[in-house]
């Protein structure tokens, strides 16, 4: 619209219409054409997206998916993968951790399973033995038939009581290692001289090492006079670790017992001038009714337990027990210590 002026006059107005007929007519022959393309670029916009960004998520879970169904199934060595920092990575990580726990559990009762089934097997032999042997020397005394006389009947009757004696060692052993590893088994804490129990190991085995002439010597610090525990199952310890020496030691040999402060332990060593151990056989010592031939077996005597008992008794006082060969066999306990203590044993 604009005015119409004539003679400097305004006389009127201009008015045009405007048509809008052409945008319409446009929109109606570019539309479909317009939507046809918005369509496909949407199509294959959402195609890749999906393709980019959900396709591998989704072929992760399906991995995921997998190593569950795996597990499942029995596969303990199923795992899935864990590249990414999503949370399907956060999610197979923690799938695989607990793959893991499954997994060590999983061996630790194979273990315990086999470590049962090995022991009932050792516990069985180790019975049916002194047991086999009284029976045989039973039967053997109440044949009718057979005329022995009276010092083989006498002899037979001392190897039925050995044999009886044996037996009960073997039970009272596995009744104390049973009970020492079960926790059964209350500790004193009380103050033990140190040389007291020397004293008595020597007493014990005097008869044995006078007829062998074996020397058992003994040196204890003055730090180290007394140590915290219980005195009865420390002595049974040493008793023990003598007890595995004097086998060891061939006659005319020594047999040394020390015990010195180290730091915060009191370490107590029983030390014998034998042939050693041999090195495969080191590792395994402390098993129980652990025998090598060159080890213990070739050396007779004991229950396979003893050692086993020992080592049950030095970690129930939270210690620690090791052995080398050092021109013989070396036993080393190390019992922990406080500084009160040592004052104490000092005074």
């Amino acid at each position: 619209m604009a005015p119409l002026f004539v003679n400097g006059l305004q006389t009127g107005r201009v008015v045009i219409w405007a048509d809008d007929k052409p945008f319409w007519r446009i929109v109606r022959q570019l539309g479909p054409t317009m939507g046809v393309i918005a369509a496909t670029v949407l199509g294959v916009g959402t195609s890749l997206i999906a393709l980019v960004v959900f396709g591998p998520v989704r072929r992760r879970l399906h991995g995921v998916q997998a190593a569950t169904e795996r597990l499942g199934s029995g596969d303990l060595a199923a795992r899935a993968p864990e590249h990414g920092g999503d949370e399907v990575a956060s999610l197979a990580r923690s799938f695989n951790q607990m793959a893991d726990e499954l997994a060590a559990r999983a061996r630790a009762l194979e273990a315990s399973d086999r470590t049962r089934r090995q022991l009932m097997a050792d516990v069985s032999h180790e019975l049916m033995t002194p047991l086999t042997a009284m029976r045989g020397y039973i039967e053997t005394l109440t044949m009718p038939e057979l005329q022995l006389d009276a010092q083989t009947r006498q002899r037979y009757m001392e190897i039925i009581t050995d044999e009886t004696h044996r037996l009960e060692q073997i039970i009272g052993d596995l009744l104390d290692l049973a009970r020492l590893e079960g926790g059964g088994m209350a500790m004193r804490r009380e103050r033990a001289d140190v040389e007291q129990l020397f004293a008595r190991v020597g007493a014990r085995h005097e008869r044995e090492l006078t007829k062998r002439q074996i020397a058992l010597t003994s040196r204890v610090d003055a730090s180290a006079r007394s140590i915290l525990g219980d005195p009865d199952r420390l002595e049974q310890a040493m008793q023990n670790l003598a007890a595995n020496a004097l086998r060891h030691t061939p006659d005319g040999g020594e047999i040394r017992l020390t015990a010195e402060r180290r730091g915060g332990e009191v370490v107590v060593t029983v030390r014998d001038n034998g042939s050693g151990i041999p090195s495969e056989h080191l590792p395994l010592i402390f098993d129980r009714f652990y025998k090598a031939d060159t080890s213990r077996k070739a050396m007779g005597g004991g229950s396979g337990l003893g050692l086993s008992i020992v080592k049950a008794i030095v970690e129930s006082h939270g210690g620690t027990i090791g052995v080398r060969n050092d021109n013989g066999a070396v036993f080393e306990i190390r019992l922990p210590s406080s500084a009160t203590d040592a004052r104490e044993v000092d005074k």
